[in-house]
């Protein structure tokens, strides 16, 4: 029988609404197109107004903002630098076992 908490987590819950949307489809096209990769590591303000494949990214002024002051190079570091500053809820800790349990069999 556990007596005690053993495991704590965090938990976030999203509603259906995407935040980011179009900094999720930005970075999609930076996957799929290894020469947008180049051009967004490159020159951001130009990939996000060339757009991909007949697409456009309508990007709000914080996020535009946001994305031509990220400088990697590598698509991963960019990624990780974007998700640094971008507010929002953040991905869920790993399970951390409490130091205060007790277990008795």
């Amino acid at each position: 029988m556990l007596t005690h908490q053993l495991f704590e987590q965090q938990v976030t819950v999203r509603n259906g609404h995407e935040e980011h949307s179009d900094i999720n489809r930005l970075l999609a096209a930076a996957v799929v197109s290894h020469q947008f990769c180049n051009l967004l590591l490159s020159d951001p303000a130009r990939a996000i107004s060339t757009g991909y494949a007949g697409e456009h990214f309508s990007l709000s002024a914080d996020e535009y903002d946001l994305v031509l002051s990220t400088h990697a190079s590598s698509l991963p570091e960019f990624a990780q630098q974007l998700c640094k500053h971008l507010p929002g809820p953040k991905p869920a800790a790993k399970p951390v076992i409490s130091e205060n349990y007790q277990l008795r069999i």
